[in-house]
């Protein structure tokens, strides 16, 4: 914990000192770096914005901080765990204060403006606390292994294809750049919050191929077939979007077409009785939809005021894509072939 809130104070009580105010004071900075601690663990705050704006909230938070205090969280587990012999307690121990910490700081450092949730302190962090003592090389977590790394590597293809858009919008991306000012101090922070961003940012690629689309605010519709944006904020990471339609985008559904069967074959080859494939589809399945769920959750939300909401991906779409096109191979893979085996020995029956 203190590896991370160190370097945010630094850069809090940094950012403070250059900026300057003639009503804050020492405890600013403090709190400035207790709730980016916060958010680094997806924490949503309620704003109350200045007068003329109504109440805002944060809930569009980068989904890359979270792998700080992930890492952070796994290597005390490790040593904990090799100190006290026993992983178990090690994880409990970790996990229990961890929380407890962080559902103090959340309360403690509440300001009549801005107030991280105080419910939803202790479950998200001790969902990452347990998520960060998790031994992924087990047996258990073979079966849906395929999947989750096939989903990653598509994340890292369209991180890739992000930054050849920004480079072929580079003109957009630098008036955006100009428009805001943000000075060499300022830029350098700017950039590195943009990069935390980044899977966000994966997640709307993926969700604008597979034709689900994501929404840059009220009002807002981005996808391959339909584009409705009425003005773009001035954040350079967004001279990547799309600047028109292209359907044509949409021959990116061959990626969770091939991915689903590939897994299937796999599976099939692995085993033979029916009622086992069926089972074991479905539990290789399941792991991947509750991972995009979660995913899609965190990578959408309120970005400070209720004109920048929704902003993402919605929760439940690029879920629903992968169920669908799974109960599709499963009715051609598995139920139909058997349905037609049935049919044939029920015809020679006779």
């Amino acid at each position: 914990m203190a590896l991370i809130l160190f370097p945010l104070s630094f850069i809090a009580l940094f950012a403070w000192s250059t900026a300057g105010s003639a009503t804050g004071n020492t405890s600013d900075p403090i709190r400035a770096a207790i709730w980016l601690w916060l958010g680094g663990h997806l924490i949503p705050f309620k704003l109350a914005l200045s007068s003329g704006f109504s109440s805002g909230a944060l809930t569009y938070l980068p989904l890359g901080a979270v792998i700080f205090p992930w890492l952070a969280i796994r290597s005390g587990f490790r040593r904990a765990s090799d100190y006290l012999s026993n992983p178990r307690g090690a994880r409990s121990f970790i996990v229990i204060w961890y929380t407890a910490i962080a559902t103090i700081a959340a309360l403690l450092s509440q300001s009549t403006n801005i107030k991280p949730n105080i419910i939803l302190t202790p479950i998200l962090v001790s969902i990452i606390g347990l998520s960060a003592t998790v031994g992924y090389q087990a047996k258990a977590f073979e079966r849906f292994r395929l999947l989750t790394f096939s989903f990653l590597a598509l994340l890292g293809l369209v991180i890739i294809f992000i930054a050849i858009s920004l480079g072929l919008h580079f003109a957009v991306v630098k008036s955006l750049a100009i428009v805001i000012q943000p000075g060499i101090m300022g830029g350098i922070l700017f950039t590195l919050l943009q990069l935390l961003y980044l899977p966000n940012m994966a997640l709307a690629g993926i969700s604008y191929l597979f034709g689900t689309g994501f929404s840059l605010g009220l009002g807002t519709s981005i996808s391959p077939i339909n584009l409705d944006l009425n003005s773009l904020p001035a954040i350079p990471i967004l001279g990547a979007l799309p600047t028109s339609e292209h359907p044509i985008y949409l021959i990116a559904l061959i990626a969770p077409v091939l991915m689903i069967l590939v897994n299937q074959i796999v599976i099939f080859r692995r085993f033979q009785a029916f009622t086992i494939r069926q089972t074991e589809l479905v539990k290789a399945l399941i792991p991947l939809l509750a991972l995009l769920m979660a995913l899609s959750y965190f990578a959408g939300g309120t970005l400070l005021t209720q004109d920048m909401n929704p902003v993402g991906i919605s929760w439940w779409k690029l879920p629903t894509v992968f169920a669908l096109i799974q109960s599709v191979a499963l009715i051609f893979g598995l139920y139909l072939p058997k349905l037609i085996k049935k049919i044939k020995a029920h015809k020679s029956e006779l």
